[in-house]
This record gives structure tokens, C-alpha cells and sequence, in this order.
């Protein structure tokens, strides 16, 4: 009696309901999703007087029907159209068809104990869970470079990681959708690759004795202004691993000029990976040059390799690839030149399963693109919608 009256004068008294929206892809019995289920439902463990439904979604299976494997936790086919956002969406949904009772909502997927441990394994408690409700928070872990990203004309230079997040039930039904990029892709990017993306290949020969080098190209009256550069070579033993000693050096340029003007001095081109048998710069190059679009230009870049890096490399060969990324965008694209260069860096340099942008990976970049705009996106749109973004805590895992 006590209890109840204390729950109408104040809502956030009782323990709140949490809904888990776990996306997965491809599930086998016992196999790894199941492995990090379990995991999530161990941390969750601690939401001592919390009820807790648990909504798995196979995003490979769309017309799995809803089941009812436990008491608290139900299966249903997924939504891969937009990745994960759509599956998370296919949950959203399977609860209202439930009609579940929740008051927020923990967003989530197999991947969430990826890259590190995860902050569920100290933070899951009633009090965060309430502090989502009564301050109107969405609450994780939340991730900057420290650059001005805008897209759609929202400030996006910081977001909430959606592999774990808490979302209270009235920000998700005051949204509405969380998928936000899906057929809009197209206002970003083209539909088509552009052959003009890839402005030169060229391969070129170190020469002999020293480690000094000299790379010469000319670039056609189609490129633009800023070009991206990228070195890669044929590995003397691609089964050798390079060493964290390898990774650290870097190729030094002391030179760059355009029709013999000089445009860049002294600087370096960070580590090394390697790739199916080939030796690439870990880092690109980027390089605001003038233009004249009536005639080819002369880029010569001088510098220097490790000895380390030379040894390395079959014949002493080795190739430049120039770039034009601004050729991947619409002409006027709703997003700055910040965040076109970053989610470029990132699926082509930083990411675990990196890859080169070409005709046959222009749909998977999209793709990856789409899944990381919609993640800034939607803390935006949370952030509009009165509802700003929160850390669970000081402690940091990776």
C-alpha cells in the first residue's frame, strides 16, 4: 500500500522495466552469439528488483515468427535492410505486437563486447536505469575525434555507441523509427562508383643502393583539388608477420611538388599493415593542391624508406595510388568536408576489416557508411527531441 502511493507521487521510485533488444545474424545453438547472450544476461543479473525482457533478433531469418524460448525472452526474425538499426527496429516492433510493458529499452548486439570489455559489467544498476527515466538521458559510451562533423544539418561531432545503450520508452515512441538512413544514402553519396574516384595507379621502381626514392605521375584535368594518396608493395615473404618495431616506423617526404612548384614539405606517412601478401601504408596522405583543369599536372614526391621497410619488398617495386574521395559524394551532399574525409579514413584505414573503395565494394561502403551515419544520427535526434546523451561513468574500458 505504501509502496503503490509512493509510485504515484513519484515515478521513478519503483524499480523500472527494462526491455533488451539483442541483434544478432545467423545464430547457431551454442555458438557465439549465444556465448555473448549469456554474457549480457549475466550483467544484467545485477538489476536486482528490475524486470527484465529479453527480445533476440536474427537478423539473417526475416520470417522466423515470434517464440517464446524462456520465460522472459523472446526469438523473432530480422530486418537486415539497414543492418542492425532495422533489426533493432524489428524488436522494437515484436515488443508492441507483445504488448510487453517496458520503461526504457537497451539497445544491443553481439558485437558489444567488441572492441573491449563492455560498461554493463560494472554500471548495470537500478540507479542508472532510473537516472535514464527521471533525467531524460540515453546513456553509454560516448565517442569523439574531436572534429565539427555535421550531417543533415545536425551537429553529430560526438555520439552514443549503439552496440550498448539504455533509451527511455517515451524518446523511442517520440522518434518514432530508428532507422534514419536508408533510401536518403543517395542524397550523400552517388548511386554509381565514379570512375574518377581512382585518379592514377602507377607502379615505380626504387632505385638501387640508398633508400631514397623519387615517384613521379601525371595527374588528368579531372582531378580535384584535394587528392588522397596511398603506397602499397608486393612483400618479399607475405607469410612474414611485420613487427610492432615495423609498424612504428614510417616513410619520411621530405618533397612534393606539382608542375615544379613546391605544395607539401617534411612529412610522414604512418606504419605499415600487412594485407594479403602486399606491404601498405597504414596512413594516407591528404593534399589540397591547385588546379588547372585545361591540362595534366606533374606531382613528384621525394623521400625517403626504412631499410627495415625496403628489405621487404620484391624488386624494389613498388606502387603509388592517388584518389579523388570527393568524387564518392554528391555535389552538394548534407555533410562537411570533416566527416566526408573521416568515415573515408576510417573503412579504408582504421576499421578491423578495412578495404580499398572500388566498383566492387561500392555497395558494402555504402552500406558501412550508412550504419555509422545512422548511429551519429540518431543521438541527434534523441539530443532534439529533449533527450541528450550521457556517459555511465568515469571508468574507462578501451
Amino acid at each position: 500500500m505504501l509502496r503503490s502511493l509512493l509510485s504515484r507521487i513519484n515515478p521513478f521510485s519503483k524499480a523500472p522495466h527494462l526491455a533488451v533488444v539483442f541483434v544478432e545474424y545467423d545464430r547457431k545453438k551454442g555458438g557465439s552469439a549465444d556465448q555473448t547472450f549469456a554474457i549480457l544476461q549475466q550483467y544484467l543479473s545485477t538489476l536486482k528488483g528490475c524486470g527484465i525482457t529479453y527480445v533476440r533478433v536474427d537478423n539473417k531469418y526475416e520470417n522466423m515468427p515470434v517464440t517464446k524460448t524462456d520465460r522472459n525472452t523472446f526469438t523473432v526474425g530480422g530486418d537486415n535492410s539497414s543492418r542492425e538499426f532495422s533489426g533493432w527496429q524489428r524488436g522494437i516492433n515484436a515488443l508492441a505486437s507483445l504488448q510487453c510493458p517496458y520503461d526504457l529499452i537497451l539497445i544491443t548486439n553481439e558485437m558489444f563486447l567488441k572492441p573491449g570489455p563492455s560498461f554493463l559489467q560494472d554500471y548495470a544498476t537500478p540507479e542508472l536505469l532510473k537516472k535514464s527515466l527521471s533525467e531524460k538521458k540515453i546513456i553509454g559510451r560516448i565517442d569523439t575525434t574531436f572534429q565539427d562533423y555535421t550531417l543533415f544539418g545536425y551537429d553529430v561531432s560526438s555520439w552514443v555507441c549503439t552496440n550498448c545503450v539504455f533509451i527511455p520508452k517515451k524518446a523511442v515512441e517520440a522518434l518514432g523509427n530508428i532507422v534514419l538512413i536508408n533510401d536518403n544514402i543517395h542524397e550523400i553519396f552517388h548511386h554509381n562508383y565514379s570512375s574518377l574516384h581512382l585518379v592514377k595507379r602507377e607502379q615505380f621502381s626504387l632505385k638501387s643502393g640508398g633508400d631514397s626514392f623519387c615517384i613521379e605521375c601525371d595527374l588528368p584535368a579531372s582531378y580535384t583539388n584535394e587528392i588522397r594518396i596511398k603506397f602499397d608493395a608486393p612483400l618479399s615473404d607475405p607469410e612474414s608477420p611485420i613487427s610492432n618495431a615495423d609498424r612504428q616506423r614510417s616513410a619520411m617526404i621530405s618533397a612534393i611538388t606539382l608542375n615544379n612548384q613546391l605544395v607539401h614539405e617534411r612529412c610522414f606517412v604512418r606504419g605499415l599493415f600487412h594485407d594479403q601478401g602486399a606491404l601498405w601504408s597504414e596512413q594516407t596522405l591528404l593534399l589540397d593542391l591547385p588546379q588547372d583543369d585545361a591540362q595534366a599536372s606533374r606531382l613528384v614526391i621525394k623521400g625517403c624508406l626504412p631499410p627495415e621497410t625496403r628489405q621487404k619488398i620484391i624488386n624494389n617495386e613498388v606502387s603509388i595510388v592517388v584518389y579523388n574521395d570527393a568524387r564518392l559524394y554528391q555535389e552538394h551532399a548534407p555533410i562537411n568536408k570533416n566527416y566526408q574525409r573521416w568515415i573515408v579514413e576510417w573503412l579504408t584505414e582504421r576499421w578491423h576489416s578495412r578495404f580499398e573503395i572500388n566498383q566492387n565494394t561500392w555497395e558494402l561502403f555504402k552500406t558501412k557508411a550508412a550504419a555509422i551515419f545512422n548511429e551519429s544520427l540518431l543521438t541527434a535526434k534523441f539530443r532534439e527531441l529533449g533527450y541528450p546523451p550521457e556517459t555511465y561513468g568515469n571508468k574507462q574500458y578501451y
